[in-house]
């Protein structure tokens, strides 16, 4: 029986009340120590094979009958006024089917998409729809905008100086920090400063629309398809209902596509106007310039212990270059949560910057903030003679402090052990040594959310051939949950993985899925999917029963057979589904609300050995190892490829990535991926990767997320091996030749 219940919904650490509508679940936990035959086994993808032989078709692939082609006409500017625009000659233009600027689309967020008044370089004035890209691009050309260049701010420290910011500073505390630390053994004070870094996903935003007499239909290179139909519907006056959206596979988004994106506004806007299809697809300069970044911070911290090593104050602050707008970043949560401490206070200040809008970028805020506060952990360790993975085992906060609610599990304590122990930690200081390549290593830690819940749904259906089709509202954004969700229901109903066949990332043919962002995807989803398998099973079993004569309680499904627990009796599954005959047996599946009272968080540990050349400066990641507790691992092969990505973007975040503005124009100057240096599989280093893998017992099926995790700690790892390395502590992200060699210079 379904009923409504109001819950608590977590998403990157922001916590909102909603009533969500559940269905009653009888479906049993696996039991502890159950021995299960699919679940927890490595399976391989089940889209390897359309993916590698170009049958996956992404958003960038869709070609409709009559589509016409969208180019997007953006300032050169910092910040300006449009003062005037040809919008006539450029509709005038053989193949211009429709020309749109500021006024013509509905607003989103309560901000125009297309705007008269742009205050980044990069930002939209107009667009247009021909017959074929070069005849929009010329339209473009016909546009011939007036420009009214006007002062700008781009640099972090003059932002904060002009005390301009998107909304008001924030200031936090418990206990008394001043008194606190003026008791301390020992104070540290160190400040931290990480860079702009860009998503960069191999497939830009794009997005391809089209009207019929049903309403919209967008594909959508989207992290959220019912985020994003929500708000195409808001947006041009339609019911839900009359508007699809698809995204069946997407080339990466990494935090950066959640929702519909401006570009779905103005190809929904210029197709209802050219009465066709409008395919728009940013160029690699849009994307690194008007699709949003993770923001740029200046963290400072003071820290104290007493002689012990036990924290006895943290005062933490972070200037986050916001941009033109974006949600302010928990980048000081690791100082507030990752470790004990009675005496906190942080400030968080948003500054507004002619550069575009931020947005999430995988762990945003954590991840920066994980990169100062640990290494400053470090710095006070070093001040005390204690060893950094002692002052950290010294630390363990046994609950959420904030809120002073328990966490339904918690093993960081045995991430950390393990990490020292497969690393060689003990051993560590044998690498160092005073010729031209210095090698060290470090370590650093991890906290996170990722507990999913409610609302997501799932449908489980079995003919006559024995092989499930599972249908669910998420969208696999290239982590892994299509493969995921069939091993559950393989699971389930005792058929290989590969005989599931899983539909999803289109919102006309199923029930509600969740946004895949927060690491929360799997974990909400995957408690809907098995429901509806068990639901399914009970139906098969209760079939077999009937058919050979036995209580369906004595029956098993396992290895595509049914058989009775004794042994007896044994058939293949398809003797009793092949003659269902043209009908299915239809299982649905809920996701439930977490428990009340407590916190669900995620927890790692990672060491990285580095080495420096003090002749060129450049630093190489030799090796990473990684050990994260994030509840019971579903697919090993899944989750390992979810931590070498992780690491691989982090490497890049401490070594290479970092964007470039002119201070005297405004502009990005290395706007492409051959000035913006993104790691490749060259720079990928040698990565061991181990799970606690302990079901979180409070959870359905016991699953917590993993798509943020394994970013958080690796860059503070590397800036930790390299003071370990060298002696020297560099405090600003990334670590390039120039910086190094700087800071070995003195």
């Amino acid at each position: 029986m379904a009923r409504l219940v109001k819950t608590q919904v977590e998403m990157e650490g922001r916590y909102e009340e909603r009533w969500t509508l559940v269905e009653e679940d009888v479906t049993p936990e696996y039991a502890d120590g159950e021995e299960l035959a699919v679940v927890g086994h490595p399976h391989t993808r089940v889209s390897a094979a359309a993916r590698v032989t170009g049958g996956a078709r992404f958003i960038s692939d869709i070609d409709l009958p009559g589509m016409v082609h969208a180019a997007v006409l953006r300032s050169p500017h910092a910040n300006a006024r449009v003062a005037s625009l040809d919008r006539a000659a450029a509709a005038a233009l053989p193949g211009v089917r429709a020309v749109i600027g500021p006024g013509d689309v509905p607003e989103r967020d309560g901000r125009p998409v297309l705007t008269d008044a742009p205050a980044y370089a990069g930002g939209a004035v107009a667009a247009v729809a021909a017959d074929t890209p070069d005849q929009a691009e010329r339209a473009l050309e016909a546009l011939a905008p007036g420009w009214e260049p006007l002062a700008f701010v781009v640099d972090l420290d003059e932002g904060l100086a002009r005390q301009e910011f998107t909304e008001d500073p924030e200031e936090t505390s418990r206990g008394d920090v001043d008194a606190a630390l003026a008791g301390a053994a020992a104070v540290i004070e160190a400040e931290y400063r990480t860079p702009t870094q860009i998503q960069t996903p191999l497939e830009p935003h794009c997005a391809v629309a089209a009207w019929d007499a049903g309403g919209l239909t967008v594909w959508s290179s989207t992290q959220g398809i019912f985020a994003a139909r929500d708000e195409l519907a808001r947006a041009f006056g339609l019911e839900p209902d009359d508007v699809r959206v698809v995204c069946e596979y997407m080339g990466g988004g990494f935090g950066g596509k959640q929702g519909c994106g401006p570009e779905g506004y103005m190809a929904a806007e210029l197709a209802r106007r050219a009465g066709r299809p409008v395919r728009l697809v940013y160029t690699r300069r849009d994307e690194h310039t008007t699709a949003g970044y993770r923001a740029p911070t200046v963290q400072t911290y003071r820290i104290g212990a007493d002689a012990d090593g036990k924290l006895v104050g943290v005062e933490g602050s972070a200037v986050i270059g916001v941009g033109v707008h974006g949600w302010v970043f928990p980048v000081l949560n690791p100082a507030e949560a990752l470790y004990e401490c009675a005496h906190v206070r942080s400030m968080v200040l948003p500054v507004k910057l002619n550069l575009g809008f931020s947005n999430a970028f995988r762990a945003p805020g954590v991840m920066e903030g994980t990169f100062g506060f640990e290494q400053a952990l470090d710095e006070l360790a070093e001040e005390l003679g204690i060893d950094p993975l002692e002052i950290r085992l010294r630390n363990p906060a046994a609950i959420e402090q904030a809120s002073g609610k328990p966490y339904t599990s918690k093993h960081l304590e045995a991430c950390q052990r393990r990490v020292a122990e497969l690393a060689g930690w003990k051993e560590r200081d044998a690498l160092r040594s005073d010729g031209r390549v210095r090698r060290g290593m470090g370590l650093a830690s991890q906290i996170w959310w990722g507990g999913g819940g409610p609302p997501a749904h799932a449908t489980v259906r079995l003919g006559k051939t024995a092989r499930p089709t599972l249908v669910c509202g998420f969208q696999d954004i290239g982590t892994g949950t299509m493969t995921a969700s069939a091993v559950v229901v393989a699971e389930a109903l005792g058929v290989p993985v590969g005989h599931v066949r899983v539909q999803a990332g289109d919102t006309a043919r199923s029930g509600y899925g969740p946004t895949s962002g927060g690491s929360m995807t799997l974990a909400s989803v995957a408690p809907a999917v098995r429901t509806a398998a068990h639901d399914v099973r009970t139906q098969l079993l209760d079939l077999a029963a009937d058919m050979f004569e036995i209580a369906a309680s004595d029956l098993v499904l396992a290895d595509g057979h049914v058989s009775s627990r004794d042994g007896t009796l044994r058939h293949e599954i398809t003797e009793i589904t092949s003659k269902l005959g043209n009908s299915s047996l239809v299982g649905h599946g809920s996701r439930g609300p977490n428990p009340d009272g407590m916190r669900v968080n995620t927890f790692g540990c990672q060491a990285a050995q580095i080495a420096v050349d003090t002749l060129t400066g450049a630093v190489t990641v030799e090796k990473v190892w990684a050990v994260h507790d994030v509840g019971r691992i579903v697919n090993p092969m899944g989750a390992m490829s979810q931590v070498t990505g992780g690491v691989l973007q982090a490497v890049g975040f401490a070594l290479s990535e970092e964007r470039v503005v002119d201070p005297t124009t405004g502009t990005v100057v290395n706007a492409g991926l051959e000035d913006y240096k993104v790691p490749t599989i060259a720079d990928t280093p040698e990565i061991v990767c181990e799970f606690v893998d302990s079901p979180d017992p409070h959870l359905a099926l016991g699953i917590k997320g993993l798509g943020e995790p394994p970013i958080i700690p690796t860059a503070a790892a590397i800036g930790n091996a390299f003071a370990h390395a060298t002696g020297v502590r560099v405090r600003q992200a990334p670590f390039t030749p120039r910086r190094v060699l700087e800071a070995l210079a003195g």
